[in-house]
């Protein structure tokens, strides 16, 4: 197999594993992914929030206004900086985060138990090897442009 075809096959099979956890773990999910983050770290501001989602925070911002509209996350003054506000969640919230941790944490040790715990390693070494390339390579103008492979 020369480069090319390699490089490809690579694509291809990160794409399937993409594909997998997408739609395996609910799609994009926001207000999953909304509560149990904030069940997993406790109050967040709503820019902490986004970072640490990576949404827009024109859509947090949306998702959030549903949640509070049905009672799921409530926002609250910081208790270190009192003109800070911090979203949390109500007691109603709770009762929806705790058992999505569980199935997700299910879920987790069955896609992961073909592997070794050194396998496991070694993956989580590549994978952080090639996410942060691709943080450098997404800056890159030309990056999106035709470099003349295919």
């Amino acid at each position: 197999m020369n480069d090319i075809q390699q490089e490809h096959m690579l694509a291809a099979r990160l794409r399937a594993c993409g594909h997998f956890l997408y739609y395996q773990t609910g799609g994009k999910a926001g207000q999953r992914r909304i509560l149990v983050t904030l069940l997993r770290r406790g109050g967040l501001t709503q820019k902490e929030l986004q970072d640490e989602l990576e949404l827009s925070s024109g859509s947090l911002s949306e998702i959030l206004k549903k949640m509070e509209e049905v009672g799921l996350v409530e926002r609250k003054k910081s208790s270190d900086d009192k003109r800070q506000v911090e979203l949390a969640l109500s007691q109603e919230g709770l009762h929806h985060a705790l058992p999505m941790k569980a199935h997700y944490s299910r879920m987790l040790d069955r896609m992961f138990a073909c592997l070794s715990a050194e396998e496991k390693d070694q993956l989580g070494e590549i994978l952080e090897k090639l996410v942060s390339h691709l943080d450098v390579l997404k800056t890159e103008a030309p990056f999106n442009e035709n470099d003349g492979r295919s």
